[in-house]
């Protein structure tokens, strides 16, 4: 039970510096337009459609990425159950969740983040999650 608990715990936080990484590389190659206060949710509404495709598209691999390796990371910890990487990965998908009410996304963006969280679950599920013998 506690490489389970463990296992979550540092899926989350992999899931969530992996995150966190690559949205930040994203950021560098596509910075925001000058001028905009990245601290003010209204400005970041507005912003939002300046955006190029490109930004939009590194920040939902981000969230993929994150997923992937969190719950890889859990079920790797719990020693290959399954269920930690899908706690993991249901926290990881609900810190995303949380970020599409703050900041108004573009639907096919909203649409796009369950399933690519479900994908990447999915994987880490199939990759490191097998029962233990």
């Amino acid at each position: 039970m506690l490489r389970l608990i463990l296992g979550v715990l540092l899926g989350v936080v992999v899931g969530m510096v992996v995150t966190g990484v690559v949205e930040g590389m994203g950021h560098t190659i596509f910075p925001p337009p000058p001028g905009v206060d990245l601290t003010d949710p209204a400005a970041l509404g507005t912003v939002m459609s300046k955006i190029p495709l490109e930004a939009k598209i590194a920040v939902l691999l981000a969230w993929f990425l994150g997923v992937l390796f969190g719950a890889s990371t859990a079920n790797l910890i719990a020693g290959r159950r399954a269920w930690a990487g899908r706690i993991a990965a249901l926290c990881l998908f609900a810190f995303s969740a949380w970020t599409l009410t703050l900041i108004p996304h573009p639907t096919w963006f909203v649409v796009a983040t369950p399933i690519a969280a479900l994908i990447a679950a999915f994987a880490a599920e199939k990759a490191f999650g097998r029962p233990r013998a």
